[in-house]
């Protein structure tokens, strides 16, 4: 979520710019059904990885977009509120134009206002922890935050999430043990910690891998209070429903070990004396 500056000529314009990004062609399709925008393909940063899309938003079509989702954001609501703010900066000021009705440069005035707000927003959306310039004047949320809803933090885990099996590193005559891992990660511990107040799991500390990125949090649930989480979000999955549908119905996770034939399996395994 951002201010994208445009080159234009010797100066430059200024727009409201809204960009999802992910390798699941599916769901972008899906959200571009009920909210628009432009579907493109992005570049993967690694010959490994899996092709990417970005579904993007620009001008008009992101300001409605960051005024129906806005009131839910947690992580970026800073962004939505100085995204909000352009936005009735651009529809008050009245811009020049030829005789013709194209639009003159902006004046050295305008520009340096929404060059403010660009770099406000370039700031805030940095990896690592830099010093965040002045920004524009406006109201941040002061109330406290509403306990997450279930359909908040679906998303957040088809977003952020990761959905498992883990095997436990001691094994039970000889038979492995297993059970259900969900977690989350993020740079912004705040979120994590309000999730965690409903929804209970281990919040750990990741050191950041290069010098320049914000340390990040993992937010950890496990065995049985996975299991619970995971009949409370399954119905508002999307990119991991299959997911969790396969960890829900499973009979290997039982009791936190293997069983039926896994189970079956190890003890014909075991060595006979």
């Amino acid at each position: 979520m951002s201010v994208a500056r445009i080159p234009r000529g010797h100066s430059y314009e200024y727009c409201l710019r809204v960009v999802v990004y992910n390798t699941n062609l599916t769901i972008r399709q899906e959200i571009r059904q009920t909210w628009g925008g432009h579907l493109g393909s992005a570049v993967s940063r690694h010959p490994g990885w899996k092709p990417g899309y970005a579904l993007i938003w620009t001008n008009a079509a992101a300001a409605r977009l960051i005024s129906r989702v806005g009131p839910h954001m947690r992580v970026k609501a800073t962004q939505v509120q100085a995204m909000a703010q352009f936005q009735n900066y651009v529809l008050r000021t009245r811009r020049r134009r030829d005789r013709l009705g194209r639009l003159l440069p902006l004046s050295s005035r305008q520009r340096k206002i929404r060059e403010g707000f660009y770099q406000f927003l370039k700031q805030l959306n940095r990896r690592g922890p830099k010093a965040v310039p002045e920004r524009p004047r406006f109201h941040t949320r002061t109330q406290e935050a509403p306990i997450v809803s279930t359909e908040y933090l679906a998303g957040f885990i088809d977003a952020e999430g990761s959905l498992m099996l883990s095997k436990a590193k001691k094994v039970i005559r000889w038979n492995p043990a297993y059970s259900v891992k969900v977690y989350v990660d993020n740079t912004n511990k705040a979120i994590l910690e309000e999730i965690q107040r409903s929804y209970q799991g281990t919040i750990t500390t990741q050191p950041a891998r290069k010098a320049a990125w914000k340390p990040g949090y993992k937010l950890v649930w496990t065995g049985r209070r996975a299991e619970r989480l995971l009949s409370l979000v399954e119905p508002h999955l999307h990119v991991k429903r299959s997911h969790a549908k396969t960890l829900s119905s499973s009979s290997i996770t039982r009791r936190g070990r293997s069983s039926g034939v896994m189970g079956a399996a190890s003890r014909d395994c075991r060595p006979r004396y």
